[in-house]
């Protein structure tokens, strides 16, 4: 079958006409191929982008940049690329590399647009024999699919039906020009030790290999799809946003099903998935007594658990935010803070606090990290308690107290953004005759 055939077959069944395309492009054989076959189907060039990766990590990536740049410029396409930096992780090069690079990609994603990428059916054969290396489940075994959802946009793989040998004869056939990247051949790599040794044989042996390897990812995506149908309805039975999870509903499904609903949990939060290991820990910790006890960390997150509910907690902020002076309260200002943003003025909506304006000569600050110890007076309530005992009534949890950015005037709380206003500050009744005395405080939490 003609390759631009099948991409335009996969744009159809897809329905991706009309959105923006986002070509990775590393400008080997495969991308170059893909971007060949993109350009010569029903889309027009103006919807196409590529995107190429420079890691540093070969001596010859910058060879490769103006080689990518290069081949757009002949073919009219919008060109971008990105410098990252690959450093060691618990990932490994490889994994540390890819992760970069789809953070890199999803910079140029939008709702509308879409990243294409060029595995092939051969790669697919590698990804599940890398499952199977690793022990994964199904959903390791599903290896990749034709289209998936990412936080931004789709991500698809028209090539995910043809051959090596099939992108090869095309390249050679258009008299097509591409890139050598000497890692491909550096047998340490999992990966290359599978292209070189293992699916070579098994091709030749039984030549329908690859395609029954394949069948078998797309049932076990099939499963998938089936788990997640399962995990949704037993996910729907709570009312907590989507990065907390109630114990309660957890508790009453039975053992795999458990594993089943915490698995697309974390997915759905984009967290690294566990290893079995590590599943049978968030249990086992998620059902103990003390919640200050639970910290299970998944790369740059970590799963905590606060008043009968798990939460994800971005692991990279670590530090308190320093004090911000407020220079001018009355105009319409924007703080982004590690929880959220805090907006001064705008238009007020039923989730926006209403309190007095300060004095002209009066420090406007922001904190960060009040003593539990000092007292406050929410609106809501009728006496004076601690912070400590009003972050727990407001079901607070303790990792995100030190972060809550609280509006103090001359040392004063006026209000734990977010939260409350202080009794003393607030007004809720405009008039004509009191609006210019009364300011408008807004929070949305990231």
């Amino acid at each position: 079958m003609s390759l631009v055939l099948a991409v335009n077959q996969f744009i159809k069944q897809h329905q991706l006409e009309g959105r923006r395309i986002v070509v990775g492009l590393s400008g080997g054989v495969d991308s170059v191929v893909l971007l060949d076959a993109l350009v010569k189907s029903q889309l027009p060039t103006a919807q196409i982008i590529a995107v190429h990766v420079n890691h540093g990590l070969s001596a010859n990536a910058g060879q490769w940049q103006v080689f990518c740049q290069q081949l757009c410029a002949e073919l009219s396409i919008n060109y971008q690329y990105e410098q990252v930096t690959v450093s060691p992780s618990k990932l490994g090069i490889e994994g540390e590399a890819r992760l970069q690079r789809y953070q890199a990609f999803e910079r140029h994603l939008s709702a509308d647009s879409v990243l294409v990428t060029a595995q092939h059916l051969n790669d697919q054969a590698e990804t599940l024999l890398l499952a199977l290396k690793r022990g994964s489940g199904v959903l390791g075994l599903a290896a990749m699919a034709p289209c998936n959802e990412l936080k931004n946009g789709l991500h698809a793989r028209p090539l995910l039906s043809i051959t090596r040998h099939e992108i090869e004869q095309w390249a050679t056939t258009h008299h097509l020009s591409w890139i050598e990247d000497e890692s491909n051949r550096d047998q340490s790599f999992d990966r290359n030790y599978l292209r070189h040794h293992v699916i070579n044989d098994l091709n030749e042996r039984w030549p329908s290999f690859s395609q029954n390897v394949a069948r078998t990812a797309a049932l076990c995506q099939e499963a998938v799809s089936l788990a997640d149908e399962v995990a949704k309805e037993d996910f729907s039975h709570q009312a907590s946003s989507t990065q907390q999870l109630e114990l309660t509903a957890l508790k009453t499904l039975s053992q795999a099903r458990q594993n089943n609903l915490l698995r697309y949990w974390l997915r759905l939060n984009r967290v690294l998935l566990p290893s079995s290991k590590q599943l049978a820990e968030v249990i086992q910790q998620a059902n103990s007594a003390d919640d200050s006890k639970m910290k299970i960390v998944l790369g740059d997150k970590s799963i905590r658990r606060f008043q009968q509910r798990l939460y994800i907690v971005d692991e990279s902020v670590d530090a308190l935010p320093q004090q911000t002076i407020v220079e001018d309260i009355s105009k319409k200002l924007t703080f982004d803070f590690s929880l959220g943003i805090v907006k001064f003025n705008e238009m007020a909506s039923h989730h926006s606090f209403l309190f007095r304006k300060p004095n002209d000569e009066s420090t406007v600050t922001i904190e960060f990290g009040l003593s539990g110890s000092i007292k406050a007076w929410p609106s809501s309530r009728d006496k004076r308690r601690t912070l400590k005992k009003l972050w727990q009534e407001f079901k607070v949890p303790p990792w995100e107290r030190p972060l809550v950015p609280c509006l103090c005037v001359d040392g004063e709380l006026v209000a734990a953004i977010g939260y409350w206003v202080e009794t003393e500050w607030l007004d809720e009744q405009v008039d004509e005759n009191t609006a210019a005395q009364i300011l408008t405080l807004n929070w949305h939490k990231h």
